[in-house]
């Protein structure tokens, strides 16, 4: 019954995309562009760094969402959802894991899709606008992560269960929020060292990362975990805070290199 309402809501948002950001006719670059973004997405897939917690090779950080987030920001929603649904097709038949499950389909085109919305609508709002957006969200997901951490009494790791000492709450608290002050320090640093339109750029790019996270990797996986592997969603949640910690200054960094370069790509291929 999950896969069927999964399915209904995945077409369902292609529906969208497609009547209110249609394929631009005759425009082959930009299919060029999606394809090389899939197999971007498909090598990116294979690079993965495993870091141990609480003593277990447990966290796994992958590079995959940063092609899938980038195709987003330059194709229009269309586009990003194609770029997501075959790089979901191509995972499945690169690294068979059974049947598949659409609840990571739909988290798939949501990372391209996302960001592509973000991109297209912040056009119209203006950079204050869009870092306040920003800050709030960081303020919300380092106090929000704080708090459910503090909750917690214990961590379940490949069938190993970690008791939380206090000691413990203390280090992730801090973690979260020293990391949610540093992204808040560097955004207003940048903002004043880069004329408006970078700001604009660098405060659209970390929203997109920022809500892309949100959605997919905190609400949704932990949500498709318990569905199938009746993993509870608390404790799939833990996990993924304190990666979150660890991949979104990567992915805003790395992101933020790569916009300036690619723009300038896109501007040769368009003349």
């Amino acid at each position: 019954m999950e896969q069927i309402i999964i399915a209904i809501i995945i077409i369902a948002l292609g529906f969208y995309v497609f009547k209110f950001y249609p394929f631009e006719k005759g425009n082959v670059m930009k299919l060029v562009i999606a394809a090389i973004f899939i197999i971007l997405t498909a090598i990116c897939k294979r690079l993965a760094i495993m870091i141990p917690l609480f003593g277990a090779e447990s966290l796994k950080i992958g590079f995959e969402y940063i092609p899938l987030m980038l195709a987003g920001y330059f194709l229009s929603p269309s586009y990003a959802f194609i770029v997501g649904l075959c790089s979901d097709v191509i995972g499945l038949i690169l690294v068979p894991t059974g049947f598949p499950f659409f609840g990571f389909t739909l988290g798939t085109i949501l990372v391209s899709v996302i960001p592509s919305l973000i991109h297209e609508h912040s056009k119209n709002i203006s950079p204050q606008n869009v870092l306040r957006i920003v800050i709030g969200l960081i303020l919300v997901l380092g106090i929000g992560a704080s708090i459910y951490i503090g909750q917690l009494d214990s961590v379940s790791i490949s069938e190993t269960v970690y008791h939380l000492q206090s000691q413990d709450k203390i280090t992730l608290i801090s973690i979260c929020l020293l990391l949610s002050l540093i992204f808040m320090i560097v955004i207003a640093f940048l903002k004043r060292k880069i004329n408006a339109q970078e700001a604009k750029t660098f405060s659209t790019w970390v929203l997109c990362v920022v809500l892309t996270e949100l959605v997919a990797t905190l609400c949704l996986t932990p949500l498709w975990l318990d569905m199938m592997y009746q993993i509870p969603w608390t404790i799939s949640l833990c996990i993924r805070v304190v990666k979150e910690c660890a991949v979104l200054p990567i992915e805003i960094f790395i992101g933020y290199i790569l916009i300036p370069i690619l723009n300038r790509i896109w501007v040769r291929l368009e003349k």
